[in-house]
């Protein structure tokens, strides 16, 4: 007995320190199961110098050893242990420490001059033991308050395991490796579990050296032993979970058992069992955190910027939609439809007002009077795009509203017109304005009356009327009515002149004149007065005037000329001239009549039968074979002679149907099929000329002409 104290006294070698691996969680079957594989560790040195070897247990199951020490029953574990043993390191295997039970705890021996001077530190416990190590459950962190444990038999019995206490290993606790002694050092016992154990049994299992000449012994000998009481306490504890999880063996009419195993913490187990992150799976934990953390600010500022942005959205109403106004003739336009982009977050978000007020065109009142009608649009500084077509579908006119003002309607008629007015990003000012479109869809009819006006209101015998008619829009020619003979309307400046040739005894007082123009009538009344015409009486016709050709003797050649339709005004530049560059003398006047025979009563009273009136007028030039001047413009339509009385005859058409007839030339200057100019030498006299001048088959007075007192000629 003496021996065995000696050599358990010397402390032993320090068993090398095993490489931490991290266990697998094991389920409670398999480590009922498996029996704890014996740990080989170096004996420490007997005290004599020879090592004592102590043979590994061969594996079996763990069962109770009988104490042969008498100990005092241990006192139960109060919560500062449990509590003391939760602050464990991480890294360390974590211990279930079993509920305390009475064990021996031997009194502390004398102790032996130790081999060295410094204090011994308590084995670090290893994270796990070697493979060889035998496999410890986990232990709860809170066990449940063990049973009160059955007291121990006096020293020297034996007693046998009952059911409900299986069996312990054959291995006293101070027999323990110092693998299991250095784990139990993470388990804090409370001060109740430390008192009254004899120091030679802690001295026993702790494989320490005390020295005497230390001042500290007692403590080192308290301390050696509460370590080996915690490594009997946890060995125990670990024997009677293992047996209990091998079999459930049925309760017995002995004592109730020690202690009862703890339950098993699977969830412990799974934190114990979870791999340790590699530094890729941490920097990808790091790296989702912050996406995590990235897309909850982008979320929070999407929130914030959609809520102002739904509040621009609600702040933009129709009430900044643009006010266009549209004037078409004086007539004001209602749109049919527009489409507006109000800027809600600048040019980027618009809110869009669009609608269809009118499906149709909307048809105008008032019909256009007007060729060329004015269309204003207000603003003025939109793009427009108007677009017009006819009753067929054709587009008479493309193009912007300004273009629009040089257009003339070319006749009556219903047109559809389509107007369209665009502020696009580009002509606004800034990104705030807003675009879009609006448009007008109207139909209106063109219905132009042609101007009708009678220039002449009022005009004598023998002299000539005109009427004129404006641009008409069917661009056919009008037409006159009436007593008065006509040759028609021709093209002027203007629109259409009609001239009106007033014979000498035409009816006098008001003449009515009816004037179709683009399907519109009007009455014209005209005023013809007297004209003041001599006479002369003879008493033999061989005082009558010769040559005298009246307005039925004209010649056939000349005749069939005064129906052909006259050409283009040609007096317009110049008027009229007399034919003769000097003085002349007119035996014979329009209007004159010759009478022979007439008693006096009939000659004071300018009444009388069987006289002649003239239509012409009887030119006797002062010297003989005095040259002729054209007097207007034309084109000459004969120029031969005609023989007998009639002579050398030209006919010049001045255009409009009047023409200048002269006979009883000596000799021609021009030739038929000439344009001929004012002034020109038309041929030379004879002793006498006879100068007519007709608007169609109509004589009218040539020295009116001539002397620029035919106000109707005037206009052109």
């Amino acid at each position: 007995m003496e021996e065995d104290k000696k050599s358990t006294a010397v402390q032993p070698e320090e068993a090398p320190k095993p490489k931490p691996r991290r266990r697998k969680a094991a389920s409670p079957q398999s480590a009922a199961d498996t029996p704890p594989a014996p740990t080989d560790s170096a004996e420490p040195p007997a005290a004599d110098g020879q090592t004592t070897k102590k043979p590994a247990a061969p594996p079996k199951k763990p069962r109770a050893k009988k104490n042969t020490k008498t100990t005092k029953t241990a006192k139960p574990k109060t919560p500062k242990a449990a509590k003391t043993a939760k602050k464990a390191p991480a890294d360390e295997t974590p211990e279930r420490k079993a509920p305390p039970q009475e064990s021996p705890v031997p009194a502390a021996p004398e102790l032996a001059e130790p081999k060295s001077e410094s204090k011994p530190e308590p084995p670090e416990t290893p994270a796990r033991e070697d493979a060889a190590a035998p496999t410890v459950p986990d232990v709860p962190s809170t066990p449940e308050p063990p049973e009160p444990a059955e007291r121990a038999e006096p020293a020297g019995t034996e007693p046998e395991p009952t059911a409900d206490a299986p069996a312990a290993d054959d291995t006293t606790a101070a027999e323990a490796p110092p693998e299991a002694a250095a784990a139990d050092t993470a388990v804090t016992d409370t001060p109740e579990q430390t008192e009254d154990v004899p120091a030679e049994d802690a001295a026993e299992p702790s494989g320490l050296v005390f020295s005497d000449d230390l001042a500290n012994d007692k403590a080192l000998a308290a301390e050696a032993a509460r370590m080996a009481n915690i490594s009997r306490t946890a060995q125990l504890s670990i024997a009677q979970i293992m047996a209990g999880l091998e079999e459930d063996p049925a309760p017995s009419a002995g004592p109730a058992p020690a202690s009862e195993a703890p339950q098993h913490d699977s969830a412990a187990d799974d934190e114990d069992d979870e791999p340790q992150d590699t530094i890729p799976q941490a920097l990808g934990r790091g790296v989702f955190g912050m996406f995590k953390w990235l897309l909850l600010v982008v979320l929070f500022v999407l929130i914030i910027a959609g809520g102002g942005v739904a509040w621009l959205y609600r702040s933009a109403t129709p009430d900044m939609l643009p006010e266009v106004k549209v004037t078409f003739d004086g007539q004001e336009l209602a749109p049919t439809a527009y489409k507006w982009h109000v800027p809600v977050v600048g040019s980027f978000f618009r809110r869009t007002y669009a609608e269809t007020l009118n499906s149709s065109p909307v048809v105008l009142e008032d019909a256009i009077s007007d060729a060329s009608p004015d269309i204003i649009v207000t603003p003025s500084d939109y793009s427009t795009q108007l677009t017009i077509t006819d009753a067929d579908k054709e587009t008479v006119y493309e193009g912007s509203v300004t273009g629009f003002r040089s257009y003339l309607f070319a006749e009556n008629g219903t047109f559809d017109a389509k107007l369209v007015v665009t502020a696009s990003d580009s002509a606004a000012e800034d990104s705030s304005s807003v675009t879009g479109t609006e448009t007008w869809q109207f139909r209106f009819t063109v219905s132009i009356k042609p101007s009708v006006t009678l220039c002449t209101p009022t005009v004598q015998q023998g002299s000539v009327a005109a009427v004129r008619v404006g641009s008409t829009m069917s661009r056919t020619e009008p037409t006159l009515t009436g007593p008065l003979e006509s040759t028609g309307f021709v093209r002027a400046a203007n629109g259409w002149i009609c001239y009106l040739p007033i014979p000498w005894n035409a009816e006098t007082g008001n003449t009515e004149l009816t004037v179709t123009a683009d399907g519109y009538t009007e009455t014209l009344t005209l005023s013809v007065r007297a004209a003041s015409y001599s006479y002369k009486d003879y008493s033999a016709k061989s005082q009558l005037m010769s040559p005298y050709i009246g307005a039925d003797d004209a010649p056939d050649a000349v005749r069939r000329l005064l129906t052909t339709d006259g050409g283009e005004i040609q007096w317009a530049v110049g008027g009229f001239v007399q034919p003769f560059l000097d003085s002349f003398d007119t035996p014979l006047l329009y209007g004159m009549t010759e009478y022979v025979g007439r008693s006096y009563s009939e000659r004071s009273t300018n009444y009388g039968y069987g006289g002649r009136t003239s239509t012409n007028v009887v030119i006797k030039p002062k010297k003989s074979k005095d040259s002729m001047i054209v007097p207007a413009s034309g084109h000459v339509l004969l120029a031969e002679d005609l023989g007998g009385s009639y002579g050398y005859t030209v006919v010049i058409d001045h255009g409009a149907g009047l023409r200048s007839i002269f006979y009883g030339l000596t000799a021609l200057d021009i030739e038929a099929g000439d344009d001929v100019k004012q002034g020109q030498l038309l041929g030379t006299s004879g002793r006498t000329v006879v100068a007519e001048l007709r608007i169609g088959t109509v004589p009218i007075n040539p020295l009116l002409v001539w002397r620029g007192q035919c106000d109707g000629l005037k206009y052109y």
